[in-house]
């Protein structure tokens, strides 16, 4: 065995060193998967697929944030239409005053909602850790 490695070393020198290069390259590219800063949490990194997930999530998160905004704005403009139409009649339409109160409501139970999930979801992030 040490007349092997001898004869590596000493009269394959370059070859030798060649070999290792070339497998230190090779493990290298097969192991090392190439990674990001996180979109989410900038203290750690992801893969492709990771950041693609991310993504996902963004987006989702961005179109339940306008369905909520259009969601208020349909029921501001409704709000200002019976106010407009109590005011020009001088009468209050009871049916459309509970249709108010109930919207109201659920746009309050919606918000409370949303941010009772967050105060879990950062309690639950605070155990795992």
């Amino acid at each position: 065995m040490k007349k092997l490695i001898d004869i590596l070393l000493n009269h394959e020198r370059y070859q030798t060193i060649s070999f290792l290069v070339v497998l230190a390259l090779l493990i290298w590219f097969l192991g090392c998967e190439p990674k990001t800063q996180s979109l989410i949490d900038p203290t750690q990194k992801v893969s492709r697929a990771q950041l693609d997930i991310e993504i996902d999530t963004i987006i989702s998160k961005s179109n339940i944030a306008y369905a909520s905004l259009e969601k208020q704005e349909k029921l501001r403009e409704f709000l200002f239409q019976q106010a407009i139409t109590a005011a020009s009649t001088g009468t209050v339409n009871p049916i459309a005053l509970m249709t108010s109160v109930g919207a109201i409501l659920g746009l309050g139970a919606t918000v409370d909602n949303i941010r009772k999930r967050k105060t879990v979801k950062e309690l639950k992030s605070l155990l795992d850790h």
